[in-house]
């Protein structure tokens, strides 16, 4: 059966639009993946398109993942292989690999994640003395915020300590053969723009591109998607406006809405059938992104059944609001099919999530947090993977000072970089010609010693360094680690998973033959371009998250928690229009989210800066039409129906008063001795008196 025959006509038509610019404006749920997928099998089963002229872009490692996995169930494995199929860093990092030595620099670059750029920005600030009102964080978005947008800092009045820190930055870099993720796009637009014969080259090579999300795009991809597909002009762009919500990291909207400008011939289509979620959600989130003034219009609609209304829940405080958020979750278990995976509660900020969290644990429903601190940033992670760098690239100054730091002590340490500052040598040019340098240095024998044979390690590894044996030889020093680990500082796990990885990058490599690389350091490349992303959640586990991390993914059961004014939209997004736009997309991916049952909720009082304070329902909950929501107001958890009751049921609240007796799960039997604004004195059995919160009580009346 043709694979094309389980398309509507507006994906077929969109498939077979082969030739000249494309953009497909796709809606929460439309499927556009499938689209990108069956265009690319099309491409190469039916117009007979060579795999290898074909550059498909996604923004994470998982959903390149996910693309390949469905085009190989209707592709052969060797054109499968010749497809160029990645995020942009993994793409042009593979190519700043190949051309290198254009930039005067090595094949075998590290790569510099925050952690690593943040240190390199600390030393500069002691090193040079520098005084800075902005954190190493807040200086690497900076610099980061420049070279995404391609500008110059030199032309910057503003920030003049910024300028110099950006140059020793870059220095410091280029000396340690290391590159940052902004970097892998600002250096393959210069490679582009300066040397116009490569730049023809990857043109030839890339004559169809695909990009997918493309509403994430900053100004620097932007500019290499434009030169590489300025000669043939088959550029096939699918994204969203309305799910643009990334400009705090470099994402321009207006690459998604003057895409007709900048392709002034482009044809463009429309994805409007949402296959994911209810009705109810749908018409809630239509309403909700009308209030946007810069978008493409678009009308999403669904043969989905009507579904349960958008629910809202008004809490008396944050503690209400987490506690009726596990209560309704343990409730729906019960009653339905749904698992605890099937549910997820976002947020606008991290620091939500511990009030959630306890409310969960109470209820004793499994969850996981995506973001928290990441299985990366352990320790014994950090210092394996630093150990590998140190021997695939010795000029990395990070890695290796590292892996010194627990050698020898602080104080000669600031001798060696003393000694390397001076003599314009890199640090491991230093150690490993320490005999050269030694009456320099001042540091004893025994530190000496320590140093020589560390570099004597290093050297020993780095002999046998070569593609044949990358896993054997990591597998050799995890085993070192391991020995040598006298506190019991590592655990074998973490070295073991690093192992497995590479073990499975290798196996990936040698299916594309002569052009896999089983390289270590192509393995360490690949590591940090998908160090900290794409986390998955496969366990039976609840998901809490921000939004920003949910985009992409759903649920059949999504809680939006924290709608107040100054909190969602946030203070700093009132203060303009384009600000209070991106917080109202963000509050769109957010319902999109929902398969069926979206839950909104927010407290009336919120423990904020010290001290209680008296918030407001967020404005974008007074846009959805009324006819889309309910709305509830307070809780009684009857554990005997198992209903949730309104407190607006006053027949319910009048049955509760003064010598009534009642059965608590946690408490057992007993009386009700008095009731006093909503919170009933109860004198127990089993545990005396205790106070009970009324609108969360969790209480069966005995008559």
């Amino acid at each position: 059966m043709d694979y094309r025959s389980s398309l509507n006509s507006s994906q077929r038509q969109i498939i077979e639009t082969i030739h000249g610019p494309v953009l497909v404006i796709a809606g929460a749920g439309s499927g556009k993946t499938r689209v990108i997928t069956h265009r690319i099998v099309h491409m190469i089963n039916n117009i007979g398109i060579k795999p290898s002229t074909i550059l498909a872009l996604t923004f994470t490692n998982k959903a390149a993942k996910e693309m390949k996995i469905r085009i190989s169930n209707m592709l052969n494995q060797a054109d499968l292989n010749q497809i160029s199929m990645g995020t942009f860093h993994s793409i042009f990092s593979r190519i700043l690999r190949k051309e290198s030595h254009w930039l005067g620099y090595k094949s075998n670059y590290t790569i510099y994640n925050q952690r690593d750029s943040e240190n390199v920005i600390k030393k500069i600030l002691d090193d040079f003395n520098l005084k800075t009102s902005l954190s190493p964080t807040k200086i690497r978005r900076k610099i980061s915020e420049y070279k995404n947008n391609l500008k110059s800092i030199n032309n910057e009045k503003s920030y003049h300590d910024i300028k110099k820190i950006y140059e020793y930055y870059v220095k410091r870099c280029f000396k340690s053969e290391a590159l940052d993720f902004d970097d892998i796009l600002l250096h393959t637009n210069y490679l582009f723009f300066h040397f116009p014969k490569i730049l023809h080259k990857y043109q030839e090579k890339f004559q169809y591109i695909l990009i997918d999300e493309y509403q994430d795009t900053n100004f620097s991809q932007n500019t290499i998607i434009k030169n590489l597909s300025s000669k043939h002009r088959n550029i096939f762009a699918v994204g969203d406006d309305a799910q643009s919500i990334y400009a705090f990291r470099g994402a321009n909207i207006s690459n998604i809405l003057n895409f007709h400008t900048d392709y002034n011939e482009a044809k463009i289509f429309r994805l409007e059938q949402n296959y994911r979620s209810t009705n109810h959600i749908v018409q809630a989130s239509n309403k909700i992104i009308s209030f946007n003034k810069n978008q493409i219009y678009k009308k999403i609609w669904t043969n989905n059944e009507k579904g349960e209304k958008v629910k809202i829940y008004g809490a008396h405080s944050e503690n209400e609001e987490a506690q009726y958020i596990a209560y309704y979750i343990d409730f729906t278990k019960k009653n339905t099919q749904f698992k605890n995976k099937d549910f997820a509660i976002l947020y606008r900020t991290n620091t939500q999530s511990n009030i959630l969290e306890h409310a969960l644990k109470e209820k004793k429903i499994p969850y996981k947090i995506s973001g928290s601190i990441s299985f990366y940033k352990r320790k014994g992670i950090i210092d394996f993977l630093a150990f590998l760098k140190i021997i695939t690239n010795p000029n990395e100054e990070e890695s290796l000072l590292r892996i010194i730091k627990k050698i020898v002590n602080k104080k000669a340490i600031k001798l060696i970089l003393n000694v390397s500052k001076n003599e314009n040598k890199t640090l491991y040019q230093i150690l490993k010609n320490l005999i050269n340098y030694y009456p320099f240095l001042r540091i004893n024998k025994k530190t000496k010693e320590k140093l020589e044979n560390f570099i004597l390690t290093i050297e020993k590894f780095r002999l046998e360094l070569n593609d044949k044996n990358t896993y054997s030889m990591a597998k050799k020093i995890a085993n070192l680690f391991l020995e040598e680990d006298k506190k019991n500082y590592y655990h074998a796990d973490d070295f073991q998973y690093i192992l497995e990885n590479i073990s499975l990058y290798i196996k990936e490599q040698k299916i594309l033959n002569k052009n896999g690389d089983m390289s270590l350091s192509g393995f360490l490349r690949y590591f940090s371009l998908r160090e900290g992303t794409d986390e998955e959640n496969e366990e039976n586990q609840v998901s809490l998250m921000t939004i920003h991390l949910s985009k992409g993914l759903e649920f059949s059961v999504v809680f939006i928690a924290g709608l107040e004014e100054n909190l969602f939209p946030s203070k700093s997004s009132l203060e303009n229009q384009l600000k209070l736009e991106e917080e109202r997309r963000l509050f769109y991916v957010a319902i999109t989210r929902a398969q069926k049952k979206a839950i909104l909720t927010y407290a009336k009082y919120r423990f904020l800066w010290g001290k209680k304070i008296r918030t407001l329902p967020s404005r974008f909950i007074q846009e959805i039409s009324e006819k889309f929501i309910d709305r509830e107001n307070g809780i009684i958890f009857n554990n005997q129906a198992n209903p949730i009751i309104s407190l607006d049921e006053k027949k319910t609240l009048s049955m509760l008063k003064k010598g009534v007796k009642v059965f608590h799960k946690n408490f057992g039997m007993g009386m009700i001795l008095d009731i006093q604004n909503e919170i009933a004195i109860i004198k127990f059995q089993q545990l005396g008196i205790k106070k009970i919160l009324l609108r969360l009580a969790k209480l069966v009346i005995y008559s």
